[in-house]
């Protein structure tokens, strides 16, 4: 299995390159693995290159997901990921959360996240204050 970029992730969602979209199909189409980093720089480049709104990020990352050919490394916590998001939550604070799973909790200044993750956080989110 291959592990992809960013970029080919937003030729395959975009469909804008004659050339590198098709290639980038054929590519996911053999069956593709992406990164949580891959899936952070897609969501951002989205949304601040694309314009693409929160709705529509998350239904294309959420499509993404649900391809058979296409592996991650958590699939249920990306999912958890992606509801969050959906309500409003910040992709990649989602993301880091995903990875801190396994320790004595995240630390952050950032007051959003512990509401932004609700209760079912994958770590305790911890305010320093």
């Amino acid at each position: 299995m291959k592990a992809v970029d960013a970029n080919v992730i937003l030729r395959f969602l975009l469909l804008d390159d004659a050339v590198q979209s098709p290639l980038a199909e054929k590519c996911i189409k053999q069956g593709v693995f992406v990164s949580d980093g891959v899936l952070m720089e897609t969501e951002w480049a989205l949304r601040r290159r694309s314009g693409w709104d929160r709705r529509q990020v998350n239904d294309a990352l959420a499509a993404l997901l649900a391809l058979d050919m296409v592996a991650v490394a958590q699939p249920e916590r990306l999912a958890w990921a992606l509801d969050r998001h959906g309500r409003g939550a910040d992709w990649a604070d989602m993301l880091h959360l995903i990875a801190a799973r396994g320790n004595d909790s995240f630390v952050t200044f950032d007051t959003g996240i512990p509401k932004e993750a609700g209760i079912q956080s994958p770590v305790p989110v911890e305010l320093l204050k």
